[in-house]
């Protein structure tokens, strides 16, 4: 391996943003502190302008989808009324980063998204809704400082402009829109009757991955990466969570194993051949592994990370039978 190359020097610069921010929240006292190093992987990029862009909408993003995750949580006991908030904003999301087809997209899908990670798991068990979206705020500044600050002197300004923007349709604007409420909807649905770990990750992972596939202009990547880079995530998720079970446990053993798994993800994101697996398979570890935490037991991780790939494959392939947008 030549140390000097770029990929490997992006890896470092990657591992490092990730390490510090997962450190820091679990410092910090943070109760999903792995939601600290999921900014990581996505606000890099290779050119500086669109690393500072991303970085602001993620965060705006964020504090908007969380105080409208809080509203609904505090403003709404009903669990009807808090499924069609949830159908609703998958959909306004979806249908809306798809109508804008840029950069700029990104904070409105940050906002859907973080209104269902508020959401969903009040809607299983109850929960402190201002200190879960705090929370949410917290971890995002975190990682989005830490993989600003890494990489930015790395990472060159964009000389070429951008192509201009093309509108789509109105009728594929509401198609896909209606895909998202419909995720939204069977994702409150199958909360409501299944609940536990394996409900909480089917809607989350229903909802998320409806937004991110439902919102790309050419979604067929996503297809054929994300069931695949699931399966990596959720599989070295299990393992981190065996080998934290297995081995001695003193203090930080739960912090200090995540990062050969952040490492690995760190390599697999930096090359080119393996970009698009590396993000999907980060975030899915990080999600079902909650890394850096106590857990909640191996069994309760093995249903959502089983649930999560399932509705991935379930997921891409109804999609692919669907017309062409």
């Amino acid at each position: 391996m030549n140390p000097a190359s770029p990929w490997t020097l992006r890896a470092l610069q990657l591992f490092s943003a990730a390490a510090i921010s997962l450190v820091v929240a679990v410092q910090l006292g943070l109760h999903n502190p792995f939601w600290a190093a999921m900014p990581v992987w996505v606000v890099a990029q290779p050119n500086r302008q669109d690393l500072l862009l991303r970085g602001t909408l993620r965060v705006l993003g964020t504090a908007i989808g969380a105080a409208i995750g809080w509203w609904a949580l505090t403003a709404l006991p009903d669990p009807t009324a808090r499924i069609a908030v949830l159908t609703v904003t998958v959909a306004l999301g979806t249908a809306l980063t798809y109508w804008i087809g840029t950069a700029y997209s990104y904070g409105i899908l940050l906002a859907a998204i973080t209104i269902a990670v508020v959401l969903i798991p009040a809607m299983d068990h109850p929960v402190d809704a201002a200190a879960l979206a705090l929370d949410r705020i917290r971890c995002t500044m975190i990682g989005v400082i830490a993989v600003t600050v890494i990489t930015f002197l790395f990472t060159p300004r964009r000389r070429e402009r951008l192509p201009p923007r093309i509108a789509p349709p109105w009728r594929i604007v509401l198609r896909q829109g209606l895909l998202g409420a419909a995720a939204g909807l069977l994702a409150g649905l199958l909360l409501r009757h299944l609940g536990g770990p394996a409900g909480i990750a089917s809607a989350l992972s229903l909802c998320i991955f409806i937004l991110i596939i439902g919102s790309a202009r050419n979604p067929t990547p996503m297809l054929t990466y994300m069931p695949t880079g699931a399966s990596i995530g959720v599989l070295a998720a299990l393992a981190y969570r065996g080998l934290d079970l297995a081995l001695p446990d003193p203090a930080g053993l739960a912090l200090g194993l995540a990062l050969p798994f952040l490492a690995a993800g760190a390599i697999l994101r930096s090359r080119a051949r393996t970009a698009p697996l590396g993000l999907d398979s980060n975030m899915c570890f990080l999600l079902t592994a909650e890394a850096g935490t106590a857990g909640h037991g191996f069994s309760a991780h093995l249903q959502g990370g089983v649930a999560l790939v399932l509705t991935a494959f379930c997921l891409t392939a109804l999609l692919r039978r669907l017309p062409a947008a």
